[in-house]
């Protein structure tokens, strides 16, 4: 069996096992542009083949799916239910490797507990609307870590058959080991310029392109990483946790990680 047929027919039995639709959105062209051939088909990459999606898709429907919990997972990179414009539930799940955001895998699709679709959908949507299964928050919860090993794992399959190829540019890797080192010290856009050995335009342009963020928002993302894994396992305080991080001092370590995570450091901490 190929691999790209061996990774598809592994998402088609966890559809089957959790009775839940599943989407791979690659919103950077991971699976797509910056690869020999197309990883996945045109199916897999659309929620289009769900009826509640593909009544009344349009801008917005993109927007959520593609841009907002794209940026969502891109910068907090836990599991997350979500629900859309239309008041669709859907677990959407980072996948990454090494710091690296591909995309996001969605699954399922709920009819919440609270709230009712927007009016001014076509008919079919209504229909299709009333058919979808009723989140049930115990359950959900308990799928998410299994989602998040499912997709963790299929990034690595995908990279050890060399199927999906991180090192399109080698300057990717080199530009994100850089800031692993160094995200503790005061470096700067020049910095990372010089060691990639381009100019400071041309790399600013470079790391938007590659990575979805430029240089600053890349270098806060993380910094946050680090510091949540300190608050978790750790007890610094956060003042020692900022200067190992790379803050100027605990205030702003807590105003970048709440716009980051959504709660304050010492929350985190609580539910760490």
């Amino acid at each position: 069996m190929e691999p790209r047929e061996y990774a598809e027919n592994a998402i088609r039995t966890l559809e089957k096992q959790l009775r839940l639709p599943i989407t791979v959105v690659d919103h950077d062209g991971w699976f797509q542009l910056k690869q020999k051939s197309q990883i996945f088909d045109d199916r897999r990459r659309s929620h289009r083949k769900l009826a509640v999606c593909d009544a009344g898709f349009c801008a917005a429907c993109r927007a959520n799916c593609r841009y907002k919990l794209n940026q969502l997972c891109r910068e907090d990179p836990r599991p997350h239910y979500t629900l859309c414009w239309k008041n669709i539930g859907q677990i959407a799940v980072p996948l990454r490797r090494d710091q690296f955001h591909y995309g996001v895998l969605y699954a399922g699709c709920f009819r919440p507990e609270h709230g009712e679709a927007p009016r001014g959908l076509p008919r079919e949507f209504y229909s299709a609307y009333a058919r979808l299964p009723a989140a049930e928050p115990k359950q959900i919860n308990a799928w998410m870590p299994m989602l998040d090993m499912f997709a963790r794992g299929l990034i690595d399959y995908l990279c050890a058959e060399n199927i999906l190829n991180l090192d399109y540019d080698f300057r990717v890797r080199k530009l994100l080991e850089y800031l692993e080192t160094h995200y503790a010290e005061k470096i700067n856009l020049k910095d990372a310029a010089q060691h990639l050995a381009l100019s400071a335009v041309y790399a600013s342009s470079f790391i938007k392109r590659a990575t979805g963020s430029n240089f600053s928002a890349l270098l806060r993302s993380i910094r946050v990483n680090h510091a949540r894994k300190m608050l978790g396992t750790t007890e610094e305080t956060l003042r020692s946790i900022a200067a190992a991080c790379g803050f100027s001092n605990e205030f702003h370590l807590s105003k970048v990680f709440k716009q980051h995570t959504g709660e304050s450091p010492s929350q985190f901490r609580r539910r760490a």
